[in-house]
């Protein structure tokens, strides 16, 4: 389940910045899409200089000809001739560039999806709570599969943006859902692992996305054939799903009384009713170690989701390498977070079997974050791409190592309601995701005149994981939130 839903969550990151898209007929001809024109040649020309300064505003920043990185945004939001017109212009004073789909239109697609995944989170996670895991989350993967299938077939940008809203509405079942399965399949003391092993699952199909998604575009030759053949085998995942898992280990064939006795009995294991609704939105809102759980996930977010969104184009553009070494690159940095999902699954056992269960629970957070801040701030100093696909390794492998933490965490101060908790916090964290796609682009812009876009990139990602490092540490597992008077587990 994971591995799917990452794998079609993440593939977007690498077809918006394929040939195969940015040259798509129907998308580069419908009326609603915009462009942007951006130089590539000739910026040492003095010609194209004064031709630059002369379309400048006056409360525009002075152009920075020694620091401004190419290709270099000439402008953006134009329709086809005004963008055609443009390039022509250009190459009229001596100069090379090129029209593409603008990135703050892609940046909203991709925005669309955190989007709505976040703001769904909830009422996805209490549905399961109340309806039953098994029933719910096969239905989650039948429709993000349906919906994935149906991609292939917009024709327009807006169209892609509103089937990607969907999209989020449907995958945002998917860990709420699995939060509350482990919560009922496994004591205290495995739950680390067990969440880690989830996962997994999910970083092994975002770790495969880039490169998978790149060869198959290459040898189908269409990034619609691609998303067709991802939906067809979400559908028979979802049948597997639903024929091989259970609720509950009493409901499952194959679990042994003594296997249900080693798991043990969940206390205030009963269906959350409709009315304990507004009770439980006034735990969390009361709730100092959920909302900075919740600070520290949209924090976390707004770093990593610009590995899975803007470092494919930002390695095709800034360090000019091919799709196929960018897919791998890529590829590479999120799969050292499987690592980290195994290491930090153990971790946070072991660090709650030494501290506790109050400082236990935190400090791999608390550190996992620094970490990840400081590999970002490295970026700044490394010119080798290279270099920077270390760092960014480092960063992926630091937020997996911290998510069984945060799992475990929400699984602590849960009970009943672990599904619709875990929705809660995951909420915000996709808020993060969404506004880091939105952010990116006009952090590039910002700084394109002075060629430090990139700069405020990194800087902004590493403070994001600063501040979620020291929101962790005020984070308690030993109070859990409850509807009723039964204790949690």
């Amino acid at each position: 389940m994971a591995l799917g839903l990452y794998l079609t969550r993440n593939s977007l990151g690498e077809i918006v910045k394929s040939e195969s898209f940015l040259q798509d007929s129907a998308l580069v001809q419908a009326s609603s899409t915009r462009f942007s024109v951006e130089l590539t040649e000739g910026i040492e020309n003095d010609q194209v200089r004064a031709w630059l300064r002369s379309r400048q505003t006056p409360s525009d920043k002075p152009l920075d000809f020694e620091r401004i990185k190419l290709p270099y945004m000439v402008a953006d939001q134009l329709r086809s001739d005004q963008a055609d017109a443009l390039v022509s212009e250009l190459e009229s004073q001596g100069a090379r560039g090129f029209r593409r789909i603008s990135k703050n239109q892609i940046g909203s697609i991709l925005g669309a999806f955190f989007f709505s995944y976040a703001l769904f989170q909830v009422p996805a996670g209490w549905f399961s709570d109340r309806l039953g895991a098994r029933r719910m989350l096969t239905l989650y993967i039948l429709v993000w599969s349906i919906l994935t299938w149906m991609t292939g077939w917009v024709g327009s940008l807006y169209g892609l943006m509103f089937a990607r809203f969907f999209f989020g509405f449907a995958q945002s079942g998917a860990y709420p859902t699995s939060s509350a399965i482990v919560r009922r399949w496994f004591p205290v003391s495995s739950r680390g692992r067990a969440s880690g092993l989830i996962a997994f699952g999910g970083r092994l199909g975002g770790a495969l996305a880039p490169f998978l998604t790149t060869l198959l575009i290459l040898q189908v030759g269409s990034w619609r054939t691609v998303l067709s053949v991802y939906g067809l085998l979400g559908i028979a995942i979802a049948g597997a799903y639903y024929w091989i898992v259970r609720d509950r280990p009493s409901e499952h064939p194959a679990c042994s009384r003594s296997e249900q006795e080693m798991i043990g009995q969940i206390p205030d294991d009963t269906k959350p009713e409709l009315r304990d609704i507004a009770k439980m939105i006034g735990l969390y809102c009361g709730s100092r170690s959920l909302w900075l759980n919740s600070l520290g996930q949209f924090c976390v977010n707004i770093g990593w989701a610009f590995l899975v969104t803007w470092l494919p184009t930002y390695l095709k553009e800034t360090h000019k390498v091919s799709e196929q070494q960018g897919a791998f690159m890529v590829t590479l940095v999120l799969a050292t977070g499987m690592l980290g999902q195994l290491l930090g699954g153990r971790a946070t056992d072991w660090s709650v079997k030494r501290f506790g269960l109050r400082k236990g629970r935190v400090f791999p957070i608390a550190l996992a974050n620094c970490i990840a801040g400081c590999s970002y701030l490295g970026c700044l100093m490394i010119d080798s791409v290279w270099g920077v696909v270390i760092c960014c390794a480092i960063v992926s492998l630091m937020t997996d190592f911290a998510n069984p933490s945060i799992w475990a965490f929400m699984q602590d101060v849960g009970g009943r309601n672990t599904g619709a908790i875990f929705g809660w916090a995951n909420m915000w964290g996709n808020f993060g995701a969404s506004v880091s796609s939105k952010v990116v682009p006009l952090l590039l812009a910002y700084g394109s005149s002075s060629g430090s876009g990139q700069s405020l990139v990194f800087i902004t990602c590493a403070c994001a994981f600063f501040i979620a490092g020291c929101a962790a540490l005020g984070m308690d597992a030993t109070k859990p939130l409850q509807t009723s008077s039964s204790p949690a587990a």
